[in-house]
Formats: C-alpha cells, structure tokens, sequence
C-alpha cells in the first residue's frame, strides 16, 4: 500500500465519520423543531382554551390558573429550546463545513496522485524514446 493509498483509505474513513456526525446533528436538530412545534401547537390549544372561557354557554373546564402555569413553563421550555437549537445549528454548520474540508482535500489528493501518474508516465515514455534512440 503506497503513502497515496493510505491518504486516500485514511480520507474516506474521515468522511464516512463525519457524514455520519453530520446526521446525527441533522437529526438532533429536527428533534428539537419537533419538540418546538408540539409546545407551540399546545400554547394554541391552551389559548383556545383560555378564549373558549368567554364565548357565550361554553363551559370551562380548565381553571385560568393551571394554563397560564402551563403557558410560562412552555415559554421557559421554549427558550431552553432555542438556545439548544442555536447550538445544535453551530454544530450542523461546523461538521458540514469540515465535511466539505475533508472532501476537498480528498479531491486535491486524487488531483496529485493523477499528476503524479502522468508525470511517471512521461517518464517512462521519454526513457523509452530515449533508449530506442541511442539503439
């Protein structure tokens, strides 16, 4: 196994790791803009309940008191989100990014090694020209 053949193995298992990190950021992400959007469907629940209080003949079923506690605990829970999202984004951007990095340099060594090819190649052709010459 040439230095190149071990560049190349050592690259492409970089980049399997890193895709692979690059999912589970993806996947930690959507997690929690699942978990947003299910606190922000319960909030529309618990206004509509709160409205649902002053239409004529409904009858309230949920004190006043337990959905405006449960609306500030979605609010702290939502902003704890967010800040996860921020950093799980951060993350995302950061394996993307090296991702794109390692997949360049493999593209750089595969530009070398065909250099390299068809530099010997010439080599090997001019040292034949020139032996079949000096014949």
């Amino acid at each position: 196994m040439t230095m190149h053949d071990a560049s190349r193995t050592s690259y492409l298992g970089l980049i399997r790791l890193q895709k692979l990190a690059k999912a589970r950021h993806e996947l930690e992400l959507s997690r929690l803009n699942a978990k947003q959007a299910a606190i922000k469907e319960e909030n529309d629940a618990l206004f509509r309940m709160q409205e649902d209080r002053f239409v004529v003949g409904a009858t309230a079923f949920v004190p006043v008191p337990i959905i405006l506690k449960r609306l500030e605990t979605n609010k702290s829970l939502q902003a704890q989100l967010s800040e996860h999202m921020v950093e799980a984004k951060r993350n995302l951007l950061k394996a993307s990014r090296t991702l794109d990095t390692l997949e360049s340099r493999l593209r750089d060594l595969a530009k070398t090694i065909s250099r390299a090819e068809v530099a010997d190649e010439a080599d090997e052709y001019m040292g034949h020209l020139l032996g079949r010459h000096a014949i």
